[in-house]
């Protein structure tokens, strides 16, 4: 059947137009389409493929008016014009079939890929105090979990772990510090001694003393880390992590040391930090990002909402390679990745979804570029 035809046959389907025969031969390929591709449609299904069917065409109708009314385009042009919409519109009611039938061909396709989903991460961690108690935070009561050394430590009733000085505080425990913890799929905020706020990304272990006695107010970091540091002009606040040292009076910032190999990265948000490697330092200002790297600091600005998406509740993604996108899930679901595509056919990804819903919508935001698929199985995900 020739273009004009099919357009022809479709319009008099759809204006109420169409004989007996015009109108069983579109019945006829619309339910061909629905038994190839086992689809047992009701009243209500088919009558919302037909109204979207009509509001696809309507929509390239309307075109096709508002081009023979530009009266600034020549005649030969208008007609040109005029045939490439009317070709559209004939070939609309297959795509909208195809694309139908992809859409549930894809869905069926994932459900059997992702059957077994991942739960996303939460509150877990565990507590070890400088005189050696473990606490597992993650099963932990609500209200105080334990007091050492002139220190109160309580777990509030939106997970917060806060410690508070007591009894006019006490002194360090010989250089012992307390240190927090937190596994793949776990992450924890933490109120410090000096108000402080902390929160800490999955496989993080953080480490801190009782009381902020010294010059100083020191801690250490191995992972991800956003601070909030409470003011204190007297006793600059400093972070040491592998390779590199921040020196804050207060302010808000970001730290990703998980490898020092690859460099450690340092997003400012607000006020202004010193960032210290061997041999080299860099004074930072909101909205800049440093990177130590083989003992060298660069700075360059930077979109800190991509650096904090996991404080906010948030996977997002700006032209990111694949293999830094899967470490970051391997983090929070706890899975191991299988990769059985080549470097050349790793793309970079841009779109945003929250850390609380399951692998699945992750990954089926990942596969909208046609170009990969996931397979879960386990705490194993293959991709292909």
């Amino acid at each position: 059947m020739k273009t004009e035809q099919v357009k022809q046959l479709i319009q008099h389907y759809l204006d109420g137009t169409a004989s007996a025969k015009e109108t069983h031969l579109v019945d006829s390929f619309v339910e061909q389409q629905l038994l190839e591709n086992n689809w047992s449609a009701n009243d209500a299904q088919k009558a919302a493929f037909g109204k979207k069917l009509k509001a696809r065409i309507d929509a390239e109708r309307l075109k096709e008016q508002e081009l023979s009314e530009n009266l600034r385009l020549r005649p030969k042009t208008i007609t040109r014009r005029l045939w490439i919409v009317a070709a559209s519109a004939a070939v609309l009611a297959l795509c909208v079939i195809g694309g139908l039938f992809a859409v549930k061909n894809r869905s069926e396709d994932r459900s059997e890929r992702y059957a077994n989903d991942v739960a996303p991460g939460g509150n877990r961690a565990v507590l070890t105090l400088a005189d050696g108690r473990k606490i597992d935070l993650t099963d932990s009561k609500t209200g105080e979990l334990a007091t050492t050394n002139g220190l109160s430590v309580k777990k509030a009733a939106n997970g917060l772990l806060v410690f508070s000085v007591i009894n006019n505080g006490g002194a360090n425990d010989e250089g012992k510090n307390n240190s927090i913890t937190t596994p793949a799929g776990g992450q924890y905020q933490v109120n410090l001694p000096d108000g402080t706020l902390v929160w800490l990304n999955a496989e993080t272990k953080f480490s801190f003393p009782s009381h902020f006695n010294g010059k100083n107010r020191q801690v250490e970091l191995d992972g991800e880390a956003y601070f909030e540091v409470s003011k204190d002009k007297k006793h600059p606040f400093i972070v040491k992590s592998s390779k590199q040292e921040v020196e804050v009076l207060g302010t808000h910032f970001n730290i990703n040391s998980y490898d020092a190999s690859l460099g450690t990265k340092t997003t400012l948000l607000e006020g202004s930090v010193k960032v210290r490697g061997a041999g080299d330092e860099k004074i930072i200002a909101p909205g800049e990002q440093s990177m130590l790297y083989a003992n060298k600091i660069e700075v360059n600005a930077v979109d800190p909402a991509l650096a904090i998406d996991w404080k906010n509740g948030e996977f997002r993604f700006k032209n990111e390679r694949l293999p830094s996108i899967i470490q970051k899930l391997s983090r929070w679901y706890g899975v191991q990745f299988v990769m059985n595509i080549s470097s050349e056919q790793m793309p970079s990804f841009s779109g945003s979804v929250s850390r609380f819903d399951n692998i699945s919508e992750v990954l089926k935001m990942l596969e909208e570029t046609g170009s990969i698929k996931f397979y879960i199985n386990g705490k194993v995900v293959t991709v292909k």
